[in-house]
Parts: C-alpha cells; sequence; structure tokens
C-alpha cells in the first residue's frame, strides 16, 4: 500500500498527488487567446473582430486577412484581431499563402455605419476538398469560384449571426 502524505489537510497518495500536479501543468500550458495587432488598420466608423477558432490539431499556418487586397491581420490558431474601417461594401478575403488547395475564402459583404461585425474563421472541411491531386484542387477551386465569392481554401469565414 502507498504510503500516504498529508497535503493542504488532505490524504492524497503519491499517485493521485502526481496526476493532479500534472494536470494542473497541462493546464497551465494552455495557450490563452490574444487580440493579435493589425498589420495594418485602415480606419473609419465600422469595427470588424475576426477569431480564430481554436483547434488543437489545426494547422501551423496563420489565417491571412485581407479587405480590399489590403492584408489587415495574420491570426494564429485561437487568436483574434479587431480592425476600423468606412463603411459601405468591402471585400474580405482569408487566406493561407502555404496551401495546397489553390484556393480562398473571398466574399463582399455591406457595412452600416457605426457598428460592430464580428467574424470567426474555421478550417475548412477536408472532405469537401479534392486533395486527389493539384489538378483535381484546381478544377475544384474554379468550379466553385465567382467574381464576388469563393469558398474553397484552407479556411472558411462566417459572419456572426449568420
Amino acid at each position: 500500500m502507498p504510503e500516504i502524505k498529508y497535503f493542504a489537510w488532505v490524504k492524497v497518495s503519491y499517485k493521485k498527488l502526481l496526476c493532479i500536479s500534472f494536470f494542473m501543468f497541462i493546464a497551465g500550458c494552455q495557450n490563452a487567446p490574444v487580440i493579435v495587432p493589425p498589420i495594418k488598420n485602415p480606419g473609419g466608423d465600422v469595427s470588424l473582430i475576426f477569431s480564430r477558432e481554436n483547434k488543437v490539431l489545426a494547422g501551423r499556418e496563420n489565417a491571412r486577412v485581407y479587405v480590399d487586397d489590403i492584408e489587415v491581420c495574420t491570426i494564429p490558431n485561437g487568436d483574434s484581431c479587431q480592425i476600423n474601417i468606412s463603411s459601405g461594401t468591402h471585400a474580405l478575403k482569408v487566406d493561407n499563402p502555404w496551401s495546397y488547395s489553390f484556393g480562398m475564402f473571398l466574399k463582399s459583404y455591406a457595412f452600416s455605419s457605426g457598428k460592430t461585425y464580428r467574424f470567426m474563421i474555421v478550417p475548412n472541411s477536408t472532405d469537401i476538398l479534392l486533395n486527389i491531386a493539384d489538378t483535381g484542387n484546381l478544377i475544384y477551386y474554379e468550379a466553385n469560384r465567382t467574381a464576388a465569392t469563393s469558398d474553397n481554401g484552407d479556411f472558411t469565414m462566417r459572419l456572426s449571426g449568420e
């Protein structure tokens, strides 16, 4: 029988104490989400908040966020970024430059003055992409692309409340 020690006025075996210590160590090592400073903040009266879903097995690649072809944020797994833009219609894009899918998320949105919009960036489902060969990915990319919208890359983005 293992020797019983007193720890914080409670009888605890060495195995239990070791397990508790290990789980506390692991919990302390977890990443806490942070707000990533924008690369470029165009400025304006509309706030956009981009949050990337925290996935345990997510790729190391950062999600690059573009507004009207201007890179505004590079967001690591589980983090977020806030920028301000002017009201009106803007094209938002999320891309992974090291992607083998040859695709991206691209969609135009109309933003009203004085409002805040929250977007969640999540990895696209791998079964949606044709990962057979690069030619298959290219065909899928071209088949799911329009002038104003495309959602066939490694990331997709949802407006909260959609």
